[in-house]
């Protein structure tokens, strides 16, 4: 699993109009206290747009059920992304975020009902 950055950046290499995306890809789970992966990548030595996916992307993951996890509902999830800032996220992104949460939050409850029909569709069955 934590190879994943790593071989979506290798997937596209060889593809010149996505060549901007391979820092953004392979670097979408390092940590801003450097903790992350794949290289362990601290600060601002995270390329920014790495920096403002890995937000979506956790976003995104926490509000999926997963084998190993219930859903967050998205409160939990924006004050998790807030908890975590300065240690898992940048914290000037963050702040982006929240000043943008009304638009994030209109964004997600447009696909997320559509989502969700098909996750209880999927446990009924």
């Amino acid at each position: 699993m934590r190879q994943h950055p790593v071989v979506g950046a290798d997937l596209i290499r060889n593809i010149p109009f996505l060549a901007p995306a391979i820092p953004i890809i392979r670097h979408h789970h390092e940590r801003w206290d450097g903790s992350g992966y794949p290289d362990g990548l601290l600060g601002e030595e995270i390329p920014f747009l790495a920096r403002v996916v890995a937000i979506a992307d956790s976003l995104d993951a926490m509000l999926i059920a997963r084998v190993y996890s219930r859903p967050f509902s998205p409160e939990e999830a924006r004050a998790e992304i807030n908890r975590l800032s300065g240690i898992y996220y940048d914290p000037l992104i963050v702040q982006a975020f929240e000043l943008s949460w009304s638009e994030i939050y209109q964004c997600m409850n447009t696909s997320f009902s559509a989502r969700m029909v098909s996750e209880i569709h999927f446990t009924l069955e």
